[in-house]
């Protein structure tokens, strides 16, 4: 009797001596799984991220390392690429900024400061800015009708002094491949009044403000009559007009 007592005693023992195992194995199983679910649940997240949505894009893989054709070669400045050359003025055909007339042809560009009347000369509005033409025969036409007002020549892309790379105004920094240092003015009744300013305007300053005065073409030709002007009843024949008329 006492030994099936001792039997009975020592199997209802067994599970409390046997419980921390199973729950330690239990532990165990439990952490895998969950560490598997995690996994899965961030794989499954990456792939609805890339397939699921719609602005995500696929790096570009780079070229091959073993393959030097692939990667692109970097574009230095040198005598066969030019370093590139910020905006300057002339920008427009008429800036209110700049304040000139300009006109390109030949591979340059035509310049000129004008007055209001050889401004409106040429139908060039001064209180708003003005494109440029967009056929190139427009602006030939332009060009042969700015350069008769005494406009100079400047070639593109320009020749900057040593030491400057850049200027706001290819005028204030380069000098003109063509200079033409002519005051014009046409009178109603024809021809051309011409004023020779090659050796600059010293001593003529009070005078030459009746330029930028005169409302009218015939009053700008007074005024240069005054400062000694010479006058030519045909363009065509003026030795003076050569450089306005040719090419």
């Amino acid at each position: 009797m006492a030994s099936f007592l001792d039997e009975r005693s020592t199997k209802a023992e067994m599970p409390a001596l046997l419980t921390p195992h199973a729950k330690s194995r239990r532990t165990r199983t439990f952490k895998a799984l969950l560490t598997i679910l995690t996994l899965l649940s961030l794989a499954a997240a990456f792939y609805l991220y890339r397939k699921g949505i719609p602005f995500y894009q696929t790096p570009t893989l780079s070229p091959s390392w073993n393959d030097d054709s692939d990667w692109p070669i970097p574009k230095i400045p040198g005598p066969d690429l030019p370093a590139p050359v910020e905006p300057f003025e002339p920008l427009k055909r008429y800036s209110l900024d700049y304040g000139k007339v300009a006109c390109w042809q030949d591979h340059g560009v035509w310049i000129k400061e004008l007055t209001p009347v050889e401004m409106s000369s040429l139908g060039v509005n001064r209180f708003r800015d003005t494109d440029r033409a967009l056929e190139q025969a427009d602006e030939d036409a332009f060009c042969t009708r700015l350069r008769i007002h005494g406009a100079s020549f400047w070639e593109l892309p320009p020749h900057w002094p040593e030491h400057v790379s850049w200027c706001e105004a290819i005028d204030a920094c380069v000098k003109p491949t063509k200079k033409v240092s002519l005051e014009v003015g046409f009178p109603a009744s024809g021809g051309v009044w011409m004023l020779d300013t090659s050796q600059g305007w010293d001593g003529w300053y009070t005078k030459i403000l009746g330029l930028r005065n005169a409302l009218t073409m015939d009053e700008r030709c007074e005024v240069i009559k005054d400062l000694g002007g010479r006058f030519c009843e045909d363009i065509q024949v003026c030795p003076e007009m050569a450089a306005l008329l040719g090419p």
